[in-house]
Formats: structure tokens, C-alpha cells, sequence
């Protein structure tokens, strides 16, 4: 029966598939049936729970948009069944048409009591019954029929238990950009508590970052005070630091609070330095990072040999 059924989905743009009047009216265009007198199905409606709504049915297509034209059905909802409506063109509106994103219209395709048997066909109460059971499965044949897109990460309306399935729910707890961290989830699992795979959970939160670990200053040749400003600017001697740049955004810094925990190796203290700019750092100074030494321009001579001499 569903392959059958037939249906039109307004675009995302709902000024390509009607008008709004200035008194907060929206009024579609005419969609057109199958043939004269054929009953429609189903008006749903997305974005709002229930607006006045009129529906209009003609089977000649008038020239003009009559005010004057009586509706065939007129009620407040925002999912209407339109058995009863017949007529080769359908057109509705709906007041007030704020809040209104979308909608989808049904219509033949093939009835539930096609299926019946004959005697009991052609019953316009019983069919009308029976139509609430149709609607019904409508709705589920269309879930089943988006679930598989449902799985995928950045489809905006994937499931909210694809998390707990990729096993990264604990660390995506108002994650800041949950599709990229979703895509990821496989390998960053297989990578956590590595170099790689703190790396690469930096990257995918848009964050350019470095790790020191305690290994990389402790090895250097220097003296007793600049060993104690590294111990304490670094967090300890058997400890890794995460240094971030100034712009990085405070819904990053409380993300990553919770999630490094399951990426950095259980046992290991660690601790997030957000640098900025100016800031008094213990001593030291990261010219790697956050300055660039050149060389002075050579000198010339300014003027003529029994002028002043002029240097710049």
C-alpha cells in the first residue's frame, strides 16, 4: 500500500510553495490530484501544534485566488485527516503562520480498504474508521524508512542513543559539536590515553593545542629556580599539560574538563593552561609559539659623505 501512496513535501523555503499576506496568513499554492472528485488524505504540518487551518477543494483550477471561495474543511490542528475532501486541486491556509517550517500532504496512491472484502468495501463510515489505523501506519512506514539515515552522526535528526552504541557518551556530555565527535568516535576509542588520540580530539573540536609532557622539560639542562617554575607552571614532575591559545571558546574549556579524563592514562595528573597574551608566565616565555625572533635590517647610509651621517 505505501508504494502507492503518494504525497507532496514543501520545499525548505515555504515562499517557493505558497504566499504570506501581511496579516500573518500563509496560503499554499494549488497541488493537484489525480482526477475530479478524488478524496484526499492527510495535511501535517511541521513546526507548529495547532493553527487555524482551511482547507479548499475545486475540481476546475480557478484563474484567481477568490477570498469568497468556502472551505471544505476548516479546523484548529496542526495534523488534520482529510477524508471527506474531494476535488482535483486542494490549496489551504493556515493563521497564523509564524513558527511554520514545512509540511507534507497525502493523498492516492491506494486506500486500507482495498485490502478489504468486497462486500465490506465502498463504506464510507467504515473506511473513515479505518482511516486512523491507516494514518498510523503512514507514520510508522515513515520512521522505518529513515531509520537508516538516522544513523548516521550528522543527520540532524540522529538518534539520541547513537552515543551510548559508539560508546562515547561519557565524554560528549555537552560537547560543543556533537555530529564531528560522533564521526569520530571509532577511532578516537581505539586511541585514547595516547598522544594521538588527545591530538586528535583536538582537532576535532577545532582547537590547535600542544601537550607538554613532563619527560620533554625535565631531560633539559637548567638551573634550580627555572626547574621549580617548570614544576609548578607544568603541574608536578610525572604530570602532562595541555596548553591552549587565548580564544579558546569557554564551552571548549568546560568540554574538555570533562572529557579528558578518559583521554589522558588513568594515573597520570594533568592540568589545561589556556595562554594569553601578555600574561606573566613564572619566567618563562614559549618563543615557539606565540612570538618570532628576525634579525635587525642592516645599516645604510643616509646623506652624503661630508654631511651628517645618518644611521638607520
Amino acid at each position: 500500500m505505501e508504494a502507492r501512496l503518494r504525497r507532496y513535501r514543501s520545499n525548505r523555503d515555504l515562499s517557493r510553495c505558497g504566499v504570506y499576506d501581511g496579516a500573518g496568513e500563509y496560503r499554499s499554492r494549488w497541488y493537484q490530484g489525480c482526477e475530479a472528485g478524488m478524496e484526499w488524505y492527510r495535511l501535517s504540518l511541521e513546526g507548529v501544534s495547532s493553527v487555524r487551518v482551511r482547507i479548499y477543494a475545486v475540481d476546475d483550477l480557478p484563474e484567481d485566488w477568490d477570498g469568497g471561495l468556502k472551505p471544505a474543511m476548516e479546523r484548529e490542528a496542526g495534523d488534520l485527516l482529510l477524508y471527506g475532501v474531494r476535488g482535483r486541486w486542494l490549496c489551504f491556509t493556515a493563521v497564523p503562520a509564524e513558527g511554520l517550517q514545512g509540511y507534507a500532504l497525502f493523498f492516492p496512491g491506494r486506500s486500507i480498504d482495498e485490502y478489504l472484502p468486497d462486500v465490506m468495501q465502498g463504506d464510507d463510515t467504515l473506511r473513515r474508521f479505518l482511516g486512523v489505523y491507516q494514518s498510523v501506519y503512514m507514520d510508522t512506514n515513515m520512521l522505518a524508512a529513515r531509520f537508516p539515515g538516522r544513523l548516521a552522526p550528522r543527520d540532524r535528526e540522529a538518534l539520541e542513543e547513537l552515543k551510548y552504541w559508539l560508546g562515547a557518551d561519557p565524554w560528549t556530555r555537552d560537547a560543543p559539536c556533537m555530529p564531528e565527535l560522533l564521526s569520530a568516535a571509532p577511532l578516537l576509542n581505539r586511541m585514547r590515553g595516547t598522544r594521538r588520540g588527545l591530538e586528535l580530539l583536538l582537532q576535532t573540536v577545532g582547537v590547535r593545542g600542544e601537550l607538554v609532557e613532563y619527560f620533554q622539560w625535565r631531560g633539559q639542562a637548567m638551573g634550580a629556580r627555572e626547574r621549580e617554575d617548570c614544576a609548578r607552571l607544568y603541574g608536578g614532575e610525572r604530570g602532562a599539560t595541555l596548553l591552549l591559545p587565548e580564544d579558546t571558546s569557554e564551552a571548549v574549556l568546560r568540554f574538555l574538563e570533562g572529557a579528558l579524563e578518559d583521554f589522558i592514562p588513568m594515573g597520570v595528573p594533568w592540568s589545561v593552561v589556556c595562554l594569553q597574551a601578555g600574561a606573566p608566565m613564572d619566567g618563562h616565555s614559549y618563543l615557539d609559539a606565540n612570538a618570532e625572533l628576525s634579525e635587525p635590517p642592516p645599516a645604510v647610509l643616509d646623506g652624503t659623505d661630508l654631511d651628517e651621517l645618518v644611521l638607520e
